[in-house]
């Protein structure tokens, strides 16, 4: 009997380890969108990233918070984090508070960031965004459409468009967005859109 615990606890630490190896530390194969042009994109990388391929992503139409339409062609010009979540959602809410500061970091400078809720019920969106004082865009995705469009898995994940509404990298989980070396990795971007 202690032979068979000891073989299941050693399965699962195995097993721990191995995720962690391939989806928290960050890979050194160029094909990981995490290693392009700039090592400090490396920093970034707290999430699973998948590799960007620069071809361009899904438009959308949704409505904001005021019942009003926005499309993703609103945001000219910027570099576009584009970033699916729901206020049911721990990491999610794990995040909100560091992309909030990022944003108010970068947002003059060129960035904007379109937060997609896939929540059912608007007033759990107005609660949340409230809860993290969100000054950033907020749209609805209650039918989850462009969430599907997107081919998201789960939330949060975040799309980091150029100015031509292109993938640079897209990231998948939570990560600090306020971290000095992703704002940095999110600077150098927006300096190669101007």
């Amino acid at each position: 009997m202690k032979i068979t615990k000891y073989i299941f606890t050693v399965v699962v630490v195995a097993g721990l380890l191995a995720f962690i190896v391939f989806h928290v530390i960050p890979r050194s194969s160029s094909s990981n969108s995490v290693q392009q042009q700039d090592s400090s994109a490396q920093a970034a990388d707290n999430g699973s990233a998948q590799p960007a391929d620069h071809s361009a992503v899904p438009s959308f139409v949704l409505m904001d918070l005021k019942g009003k339409e926005k499309q993703l062609q609103s945001y000219k010009d910027k570099l576009i984090l584009v970033n699916f979540w729901a206020s049911w959602c721990g990491p999610c809410n794990e995040e909100a508070p560091s992309m909030e500061e990022m944003y108010k970091k970068l947002h003059e400078k060129g960035l904007v960031i379109v937060g997609i809720s896939i929540d059912h019920h608007v007033s759990q969106v107005k609660k949340f965004v409230q809860q993290y004082s969100i000054t950033f865009p907020v749209l609805l995705d209650t039918s989850e459409s462009v969430a599907s469009s997107y081919g998201i898995t789960g939330v949060p994940e975040t799309f980091i468009l150029n100015s031509n509404y292109q993938l640079i990298k897209h990231v998948i989980g939570p990560i600090d967005w306020s971290s000095p070396d992703v704002t940095s990795y999110l600077a150098g971007l927006i300096k190669e859109e101007k």
